[in-house]
């Protein structure tokens, strides 16, 4: 099983209803409703629910009128009309300060670690758009990183900042030997 715990408008998935991702949020006003409604750093899911998890959350804070801050379509066309049907929303304006995004990623990836299972990986998607991917992964107690991904840009100009895919899971007591047939 695999949970999009900030899934937006599900903009990153291809496939948008697939049966074996749920889909949650905290956003009411969506284009494309979550499964569920709540928040990622409290949910109602049992210990060791899901074998992986995709966590893609706000990369920068206070923003409040961007192209990534409006969730709902009719507002976004009004005010951005020609760039696509759904709403890139992002979250960017639950969190007023750094220190508060800061905050909730490091609860969030506490609840991860009771609903993922043991053996479980975590992708985390991060941006450098105000802070650095280092900031980011000390945020993570407890987690080890098995693969960082740079994603390359399109049209790299000086503005754009650096994306990231990095695959995480949760450091082991012990070391696990694979058996040989």
């Amino acid at each position: 099983m695999i949970l999009d715990a900030t899934a937006g408008n599900r903009t990153m998935w291809a496939y948008k209803d697939n049966e074996n991702i749920v889909f949650i949020d905290m956003e009411k006003k969506l284009t494309v409703k979550p499964d569920i409604f709540c928040l990622n750093t409290q949910t109602p899911f049992a210990d060791g629910t899901f074998d992986t998890i995709f966590y893609d959350p706000p990369h920068f804070y206070n923003d409040t009128g961007s192209f990534y801050a409006i969730p709902d379509k009719e507002t976004f066309m009004k005010k951005w009309q020609g760039y696509g049907e759904i709403p890139r929303y992002y979250g960017g304006d639950k969190y007023k300060t750094q220190m508060a995004l800061l905050r909730h990623v490091y609860e969030a990836q506490k609840e991860f670690q009771r609903i993922l299972k043991y053996e479980g990986v975590l992708w985390l998607k991060w941006n450098e758009t105000y802070i650095k991917l280092g900031t980011i992964i000390h945020l993570f107690d407890n987690w080890h990183e098995m693969i960082r991904i740079p994603v390359r840009l399109s049209n790299p100009n000086r503005t754009q900042k650096q994306t990231y895919w990095v695959c995480l899971c949760r450091y082991k007591k012990k070391a696990v030997q694979a058996q040989i047939i």
